[in-house]
């Protein structure tokens, strides 16, 4: 018989390695959704999406059968389902996907407990053989006021330049992304700090501050992992944690985001990988912090809002690692002698069109990655920092 189990840690595994712990993560799939769940999991397209026309035809089930089960896979967080031109529509999930939405759980089950230990591999970098890929996943949005304040600009305005070169586009600024690009949101429980919460570990900032668009609102919403807001309410909860020191994550793509966190070092699987000198999760904002030391009071509140390390207090004064700047602006808003000001860094690398875009590059590298590893023996190696 076809263990199906087995077939998706690979499927997993693709994306993320190595999974640790490989029978007890199996073991949990195993209680989460079965077999006859899996078979259509496995009819879905690598990439993309299906519609339930043509997954009718390749699955030749009943349509309440066929209901039944991609309702359960959805309802896991397995398969995201959503509405398109073509009608309802059904897409694989990554490990990581998946894990966010069972730590979100709220009862308390073996399973859950084995996600969460999964999870918290990642968020500490412990995933074996990791997989090499070039494209991050996410890139920082530097706090809106600091490049509106760079730029001269008191209202929200794009495509204008910045005076050390460079624009202001509709990339850099978040409500801007969200206003042009997104048809549905809703926010969910940052999956990193509930889980570093469920583990006893982890920070007291609020847990609902992560934001899903689009088709992925509409597939968590359904499902109740997240509650649909409105745009006010999203820039609400978006100021307050730029007032807490919370950095913006966004999808690294131009356009049509599907989410955006907010996030911490202490727990954040971004901020921790960046932190570890790790590129292939999250990269820095267009944007990199320029310091006037003759402005500043040694204050010291920029040490402890810069998620990086970045500042440091060196024999009575503060000094700042460039290299380690990752431009989300935090050192900025929080500096009262105005000692702290954004210059446009530039962008090496054209970003991908869409999210769906930027996952199947992300797969194409991943893919090739382990074929090399296959072919050369290659050990897996973090690639050069991608802007």
């Amino acid at each position: 018989m076809k263990d199906y189990y087995e077939d998706l840690c690979k499927f997993y595994e693709i994306m993320v390695g190595r999974i640790p712990e490989r029978d007890s993560f199996k073991e949990a799939l195993k209680k989460t959704v079965s077999v006859d769940d899996l078979e259509i999991f496995f009819k879905l397209p690598l990439a993309g999406n299906i519609s339930l026309p043509k997954l009718q035809k390749k699955s030749k089930l009943h349509t309440e059968e066929l209901a039944k089960r991609l309702k359960k896979l959805s309802s896991e967080g397995f398969i995201l389902e959503y509405d398109t031109d073509e009608g309802r529509s059904f897409e694989r999930g990554n490990p990581i996907f998946m894990a966010e939405q069972q730590v979100r759980k709220p009862e308390d089950t073996p399973q859950r407990r084995a996600y969460i230990k999964f999870f918290n591999t990642g968020i500490e970098g412990e995933l074996e053989e990791a997989i090499e890929t070039k494209t991050p996943y996410y890139r920082v949005l530097a706090a809106e006021p600091t490049i509106l304040a760079s730029s001269k600009l008191q209202t929200v305005e794009v495509n204008v330049d910045l005076p050390g070169g460079g624009q202001v586009l509709p990339i850099d600024i978040v409500t801007e992304m969200i206003q042009r690009d997104v048809d549905r949101i809703g926010v969910a429980q940052c999956f990193c700090r509930l889980t570093k919460r469920h583990l006893g570990e982890g920070c007291e900032h609020p847990l609902e501050t992560c934001f899903v668009f689009n088709e992925l609102a509409q597939s968590l919403i359904e499902n109740g992992f997240a509650r649909e807001i409105s745009y006010d309410d999203a820039i609400e909860i978006i100021e307050d944690a730029e007032k807490r020191g919370l950095v913006h994550n966004v999808d690294n793509c131009a356009e049509h985001i599907r989410s955006l966190c907010n996030c911490c070092p202490c727990c954040c699987i971004v901020l921790k990988s960046i932190n570890r000198g790790e590129t292939f999760a999250g990269t820095t904002s267009r944007y990199i912090v320029q310091f006037d030391p003759d402005k500043c009071r040694v204050c010291k509140t920029c040490i402890d809002r810069c998620p990086t390390d970045a500042r440091a207090y060196v024999d009575d004064r503060i000094v700042v690692t460039a290299e380690k700047c990752i431009g989300c602006g935090l050192c900025v808003t929080g500096c009262p002698a105005g000692a702290n000001t954004m210059v446009f860094r530039g962008m090496s690398s054209k970003l991908p069109q869409t999210n769906m875009k930027l996952y199947a590059k992300i797969g194409r590298e991943a893919v090739l990655s382990i074929l090399k590893k296959k072919m050369f023996g290659r050990k897996s190696r973090q690639p050069e920092k991608v802007l």
